[in-house]
This record gives structure tokens, sequence and C-alpha cells, in this order.
């Protein structure tokens, strides 16, 4: 995970699925630009562009690639996730114009199945309720199951995978998942949208430990303060969060006032946070 693409290291339905993706986010685009204006952004002849997103054709392989490191210069994905992000007077945020919005949805998951190709992944986990439009989208480009822990019981499933999530108050609650979706050989990759005090993401680690499966990636999309003492992965495995808000008290978040940093990455022995330094594009 997180390394460069190599082509004689991926399956053919990797490569093409990758493929597609790109194009329907070229698709996406065609909503907000003109032909010309994505021939401006992206170097390629309108023509081309036009046959890519009306699908007489797909790119290879390498044009895709290319296609993709351009489009991360093109939407500066960081600053639309912040400036979507609505506040209250309390500190909290509504990230549905987030969550809901196809573009950043299939820009974000694209993001996420780069560093995943060439990975072993057959389970996408995630809790309810708004990390399952993320993780439901993750699911359908890695064509593996989504495995959602509920904090009720399923009617009709008899036997549950569970684990305890304790908040901060002291107030205990209890997250399920059928037992038939989730086995000590799967390689399950954890996707939510925020993160603030660890405690769900914990829960989550817990319950891939517990049912003896192994961990691809934890990917969350926000974070609410500095999230690298709020979970502790296995030495090797990738944490991902792609945008860091500060916590209210340090800036007041209802006034608009945001830090956002860059992608920090856990890597095996040590963590690494990186202050935005003014760049466009994912890492």
């Amino acid at each position: 995970m997180g390394r460069p693409m190599k082509d004689d290291s991926l399956t053919r339905l990797e490569k093409l699925r990758f493929r597609m993706q790109v194009v329907e986010i070229l698709r996406l685009l065609k909503s907000r630009y003109k032909y010309s204006e994505l021939s401006r952004l992206t170097g390629l002849p309108a023509t081309v562009l036009s046959r890519y997103i009306l699908g007489h054709v797909l790119p290879s392989f390498e044009r895709a690639v290319e296609l993709w490191h351009i489009l991360k210069k093109v939407i500066n994905i960081r600053n639309e996730i912040v400036e979507r992000i609505k506040f209250d007077g309390n500190g909290f945020f509504d990230n549905t114009a987030i969550i809901y919005d196809p573009l950043v949805r299939t820009f974000v998951t694209t993001w996420i199945y780069e560093k995943l190709m060439g990975t072993r992944v057959n389970k996408v986990l995630t809790v309810a309720v708004d990390g399952v439009p993320l993780a439901t989208t993750l699911s359908d480009k890695l064509g593996v199951p989504l495995v959602v822990a509920k904090k009720e019981k399923e009617i009709g499933v008899q036997d549950f995978w569970t684990v305890d999530l304790i908040r901060g108050s002291g107030h205990r609650e209890t997250l399920y998942v059928p037992k038939h979706w989730l086995s000590k050989k799967d390689w399950v990759v954890i996707v939510d949208d925020v993160i603030r005090t660890g405690e769900t993401q914990r829960a989550l680690l817990e319950l891939v430990e517990k049912v003896g499966a192994r961990l691809s990636g934890l990917f969350i999309l926000i974070s609410v303060g500095d999230w690298q003492d709020k979970v502790d992965v296995p030495d090797g495995c990738p944490v991902e969060v792609l945008v860091t808000l500060k916590e209210l008290g340090e800036e007041n978040p209802g006034r608009g006032r945001i830090e956002e940093r860059r992608m920090a990455r856990r890597r095996p022995g040590r963590i690494r946070s990186v202050k935005a330094s003014g760049r466009r594009n994912l890492d």
C-alpha cells in the first residue's frame, strides 16, 4: 500500500477497474467543466476526452495513471472537503455535503483504491451510519463485500460477533456484526468518515482482532484533532487520514477557523504528520 503502481505487479482486473474509475471521475467533472476547459486542464484533446466520457473507449492503464495524477492537481480534494463542512455554534459539523456527493466519494475512494492496489482485501468494514456511503462506494470499486457494524441486531440473524464501544462518558454500547460475514480468513480494510475520540475505530480494530482476521488498512476521511494517540494499529499497517481539523478550544471551528493538514501516514515503528504545504495534489 502506498507504493508506486507497478504494471507487472497488478492483475488485469485491478487495472481495468482503475481505468474505469478514472473515466468515472472525468464523467463527473463534465458537469462542472466544458470540454474545452477539461482539455486545457488535462492537456488532452477534447475529442479524446469525449470518447472517454461517452464510453466509446477506455484509456490504457498507463494513460489512466497519467490522468489520475493530473486530476489530483485539478481537484484539490482537501479544499473541496473543508469548504463543504458546516459547523454549528457548538463545534459540531454537518458532513452530508461531503459523503452524499458522488464526485467526492468517487475521488476519495479512487485515492484509497490506488493505495490498495496489489494488497489483499476481501472485506470492507465500517460502522453505521455515516461511514456507510464511503465504504459502500469503496466496496463496489474493489468488488468485495461490505460489512457494517450496527448498534442493533439484524432481525433474522442468529449469530453475531460483538464488541463493546465505551464512550468517554462511561456509557457502554455494543456493536453487532453477523458472524457469517467475518472470519479469520478475511483481510479487512476499515473505512470511516470521521474520527473524533477514536472510540469507534478502536472498537472496529478490536473486532477484527477478535475474529482473527487480518487488517489491510484503516482510512479516515476527517479527523477532529490529532488522531495518532487515538488508535493503535499493528506495525506496518497503513493508517491514512485525509483531512485533520483543529478541535474546539484550540481554535473555534464554529467561526470557520479551520486548520487542514496533509494526509498523515503511520509507517512501521513511527508516526508522521505533516502540515499543509500549499500543494494542490494528493500524495
